[in-house]
């Protein structure tokens, strides 16, 4: 039987709640024989997973998942094979990361103001190197007994409609994709059925991802069922995207979730997928 693998991971680097080095050592118990990490906006865990990875025998695809703008909506892309220390990808993600700071700080500032326990010193004090987000806004809040759990928090308070959401500014989507490919990386479009793209639609996002450069698609998904793969993998045909398919695995954060399993075991990945992508890329 072949081995599964998980293309779509993340760690403490981002807003995952195991390291990259426990990632992999859960990857090698799981039976996986390869996992992208693919932290949001950054590659700072890569090189402790990488060397996890080395160690444990666990092959582990540098990777990372960008936040861009698509008709002035927020899209995932991922990349795999990067090379985190491309200049202009280490430009794009120090983007990425003083427009977080810009977005956590006005948050805490307007909770602090109405009373709520919350400071950027206390934010950045309890996830230390973490690439900061409205999740871990949301985790500190139920530390402080102002929410029952993490679900709560956002949809009360931090989502969009919450009385705290703060918009925040987004790459374009060719800019992204670019910063990609400039560190030698392959572009792919991440769970494409997440942003409400139905028909024509979906065939238009899908078909603007392929003119900016992606090469491969998310066709595996946690949540996808039979009918969604097969209509992913159509379209993947069509556009001439090579499929790719991985968890969202977060941890605790994500409880559901399991690395390399996905939710009721719907995600295995063949390790063929991975060699497909290699094919595309080199």
């Amino acid at each position: 039987m072949e081995r599964l693998i998980d293309l779509h991971v993340h760690t403490t680097a981002s807003d995952g709640t195991l390291t990259p080095r426990q990632t992999v050592a859960l990857a090698r118990e799981t039976g996986l024989a390869a996992i992208a990490v693919t932290d949001h906006d950054t590659a700072s865990g890569l090189a402790e997973a990488l060397a996890a990875g080395e160690a444990l025998g666990v092959e582990v695809v540098p990777g990372v998942e960008v936040s861009a703008g698509y008709l002035g909506q927020g899209v995932h892309i991922l990349g795999y094979f990067i090379d985190p220390a491309a200049p202009a990808l280490a430009e794009a993600l120090d983007w990425f990361r003083r427009e977080r700071e810009r977005r956590n700080t006005a948050i805490v500032d307007a909770m602090a103001a109405d009373g709520f326990p919350l400071s950027m010193d206390r934010l950045r004090a309890s996830f230390p190197g973490a690439v900061l987000g409205r999740p871990h806004i949301a985790s500190l809040l139920v530390k402080a007994g102002c929410a029952s759990s993490v679900e709560e928090a956002l949809t009360r308070w931090l989502n969009k409609g919450g009385v705290y959401y703060q918009p925040r500014r987004r790459m374009p989507l060719e800019q992204a994709v670019e910063a990609i490919r400039s560190a030698g990386g392959l572009a792919a479009i991440a769970h494409p059925l997440q942003y409400g793209y139905e028909g024509g639609a979906l065939e238009a996002f899908i078909r603007a991802c392929t003119e900016a450069g992606c090469r491969a698609m998310e066709c595996v998904y946690s949540g996808y069922g039979p009918e969604r793969r097969e209509l992913l993998t159509g379209l993947a045909a069509r556009f001439g995207l090579a499929v790719s398919g991985g968890s969202d695995f977060h941890g605790e954060r994500k409880p559901r979730i399991r690395l390399g399993r996905g939710i009721d075991g719907e995600v295995r990945v063949p390790a063929s997928a991975l060699d497909e992508l290699r094919r595309v890329k080199f």
